[in-house]
């Protein structure tokens, strides 16, 4: 289904509960009225049963903002109030509406307070809240003037005016110039809580002394309710908490809710593909599900942060990730006939783990799993061409330039052998070659050979003339660059052959272990080494590069780049095949290509690749690879490690010694021990990672002392981000593109589950 009818099938069913919501009285906000806390799934052994279904799609409440002392509703449409408390709907002319907190002093005792001048951003009366309250005794408070659309900060709640002066007084010291004091006058019986008020655009007052209130936009596809500039669906309600500040929730059915969570948590513009959002969907669904009601107490159901899920509501929507929603409308995840705590983790390095490790409670749907396809069958390029000649040592390092000189069309043997490579190259042999070389140069450049190219200075001289002809580079090498570069050696070579030496040893063609032989014959091997090397440093053969995808078993396929199209073509029974790991080409008889790897290749005329060189990936195979948090590295030195752990309130001094007690199921670190000079501290699951600032439990620890063995600091070698329990995001994608579909992805990471779609 497109994204433009999941479009259509939210705008009629918002529109509807929209119409009931303003015929029908909004009953009170109560946390009595809030979903219970979901229960943890029983362990039994009978035969799993299928939850019960519900009669229609539940709705969940978000908090937006959870201690503000006012909220700004806006709406670039048609909006309405309604009055939880006397149930009327109060249409609203503007585009804005501010609902704040009224302090209403008790009667017969005025309070007088300190104000700091206006502030036209919300920010900068936030950030002067902030100095005040480390500077200032007493309460600080923000409000909003909607006529003047300004912020103000109230400083303090004084029953006399002298005692506002002298608060004053530290105002102007804590650095802010010509407060005033205000007077409230009683205006509310003895003892009375806060209230909150709302006023319009254009300073009309709409409700005042209310416990809680509620917006909805009359057109919400079009002109959805916004807070702090975000958009979002369903309705937005304000309401006092139990601190006498305000809370704001936003109030969405689930599905809604999801497509503000999906795009966010899986983001559809960098891992496009469908079924990885739909098993994100499901996961995201079930999550929401099993934790409704867990902040039953404040009056809400989940936060819009990582705490719970990442939600922006609707301005974050993506089409693709919309579909993925629709195309998944009511499924869930259960285990034993409940919704299961559908954790999931962004990078997981390669292996999850199993929850009791991170989070101290096993469940049996949670446990660690490899992030990779069970058979990677078909993703191997075979070569009939034999290695033989190539087992020798002496020749290993040779063999990727003799295979670029074979399929450039140089005249070699089939199979070269140690003493071919050692001999002398004849005078012959090389004119052959650099004629060879000049064609497919296409310099014209033709030069009388002499016994002087058979030495590995008037070689290198003659290849550069036949690589590029009369405007050689090596034009541009100065005497004194060419005994720089060339070293004590430089005298092994005739004063007009230096400067071509010292190009080809500065463009990294010419083995610096070959100088040392400039005033003997040069070795066919030597010879043969630089002229290839020297060839691909001009761009021949003309290879083709880019991303390899996973080999279907009969076509390699390169994306070639932003904005080109992927290339294909079939690989030459007898192709020269190379892995390319740590500078080093070495032939293989066989390559497995899983996709994501660099590749170069070389095809004939034909359109068959007869040269094949890749790249691994230094991430490894694992199907969160694509992640940049696959592997990563921190080093923290001592001082740095005693401040990390005494800001998440581990104490122990000067750190002496960091040790990895126990590892779970995956090999993440379980229980450190952290000993200093004032103590010894155990830290056991997520509070490792958040003790010591890093991304993942999963790391070595790589010590460093001084010489009397005293801790300096320590290396953090790890993989991934995230606790690393459940459905490994990223990985997802990555068995999504090795064809996993949504449900197969979700069976993979949490074990023994059963997708159950729970409403129509």
């Amino acid at each position: 289904m497109s994204g433009k009818f999941a479009g259509r099938h939210f705008a009629w069913t918002r529109l509807t509960r929209q119409m009931l919501a303003l015929l029908l009285a909004l009953c009170p906000i109560s946390s009595s009225l809030a979903p219970a806390q979901a229960t943890r799934p029983r362990r039994v052994v009978e035969p799993a049963a299928a939850p019960a279904p519900l009669a229609s799609e539940p709705d969940i409440r978000i908090a937006l903002a959870t201690n503000a002392d006012f909220a700004a509703i806006t709406c670039d449409g048609a909006m309405a109030a309604l009055d939880a408390a006397t149930g009327a709907t109060l249409p609203i002319s503007g585009r804005r509406a501010t609902v704040q907190l009224e302090l209403a002093p008790p009667k017969g005792n005025e309070r007088y307070r300190v104000e700091i001048a206006a502030f036209r951003t919300r920010e900068a009366a936030e950030e002067a809240v902030g100095r005040l309250r480390e500077r200032v005794a007493g309460p600080v408070q923000t409000r909003y003037d909607a006529r003047e659309r300004s912020y103000s900060v109230v400083v303090g709640d004084c029953a006399a005016p002298e005692d506002a002066d002298a608060l004053m007084v530290s105002v102007v010291n804590a650095g802010f110039r010509r407060p005033i004091v205000t007077r409230d006058a009683p205006s509310s019986p003895a003892g009375a809580s806060p209230r909150l008020g709302v006023t319009v655009e254009g300073g009309e007052a709409l409700l005042r002394g209310a416990q809680s209130c509620a917006f909805v936009a009359l057109d919400e596809d079009r002109a959805p309710l916004k807070l702090g500039g975000q958009a979002y669906r369903g309705r937005i309600e304000a309401f006092l908490n139990r601190r006498g500040r305000l809370t704001v929730v936003n109030v969405a059915p689930l599905e809604a809710y999801l497509r503000g969570v999906v795009p966010n948590e899986l983001s559809p513009a960098t891992f496009s593909n469908l079924e990885a959002l739909k098993a994100q969907a499901i996961a995201a669904r079930t999550y929401a599900l099993k934790n409704r009601g867990k902040y039953a107490a404040e009056g809400y159901d989940l936060l819009p942060t990582a705490a719970s899920q990442v939600y922006r509501g609707h301005g974050s929507e993506h089409p693709l990730s919309d579909r993925a929603v629709l195309e998944t409308r009511g499924v869930v995840a259960t285990f034993n006939g409940e919704p299961i705590d559908a954790l999931y983790t962004s990078t997981s390095g390669g292996r999850t783990e199993s929850s009791e490790y991170v989070f101290g409670a096993p469940q049996p749907y949670l446990k660690s799993v490899l992030v990779a396809p069970q058979s990677r069958g078909g993703r191997w390029v075979t070569s009939t061409r034999s290695l033989e000649s190539w087992r020798e040592p002496e020749l290993r390092s040779l063999a990727r330039d003799w295979a670029l000189l074979t399929v450039a069309g140089f005249p070699l043997p089939e199979h070269p052998t140690p003493a071919y490579c050692a001999a002398a190259a004849t005078v012959r042999e090389i004119a052959l070659w650099l004629n060879a070389a000049a064609r497919l140069a296409q310099t014209g450049a033709s030069e009388r050979m002499t016994g002087d190219v058979a030495r590995l200075g008037g070689f290198a001289q003659a290849l550069a003339t036949a690589l590029y002809g009369a405007e050689a580079p090596t034009r541009l090498i100065t005497p004194e660059d060419a005994r720089y570069w060339l070293g004590t050696e430089a005298e092994r070579f005739r004063a007009e052959e230096r400067p071509a030496v010292a190009y080809f040893l500065r463009e990294q063609a010419l083995r610096p272990t070959l100088l040392a032989s400039g005033d003997r014959p040069v070795s066919r091997g030597a010879a043969l080494s630089l002229l290839a090397r020297a060839l691909m440093g001009r761009g021949l053969p003309a290879l083709q590069s880019g991303t390899a995808r996973p080999y279907d078993g009969s076509t390699l396929t390169l994306r070639m780049g932003k904005g080109r199209d992927d290339q294909r073509w079939l690989i030459a029974p007898d192709a020269y095949l190379f892995r390319n790991f740590g500078g080093e080409c070495l032939p293989v008889e066989r390559l497995e290509l899983i996709g994501g790897e660099q590749a170069r290749l070389y095809a004939d005329a034909d359109g068959r690749a007869r040269y094949l060189e890749v790249t691994p990936m230094m991430n490894g195979a694992t199907s969160d690879r694509s992640s940049p948090f696959s592997w990563w590295e921190v080093r923290l030195t001592a001082a740095e490690l005693q401040a990390q752990l005494a800001r998440a309130g581990v104490n122990v001094g000067e750190v002496r010694e960091i040790t990895a007690l126990a590892r779970g199921d995956s090999g993440r670190v379980a229980r450190l021990r952290v000993a200093g000079a004032r103590g010894t501290s155990e830290l056991t699951g997520l509070k490792i990672r958040s003790a010591l600032g890093l991304r993942e439990n999963l790391f070595v620890i790589i010590r460093e002392r001084d010489a009397a063995g005293r801790l300096l600091g320590a290396r953090f070698i790890g993989r991934g981000w995230g606790h690393g329990v459940g459905m490994c995001q990223v990985g997802a994608y990555g068995l999504a593109v090795e064809g996993y579909t949504h449900e197969r992805i979700l069976k993979h990471f949490y074990a023994g589950i059963t997708l159950v779609q729970l409403y129509p």
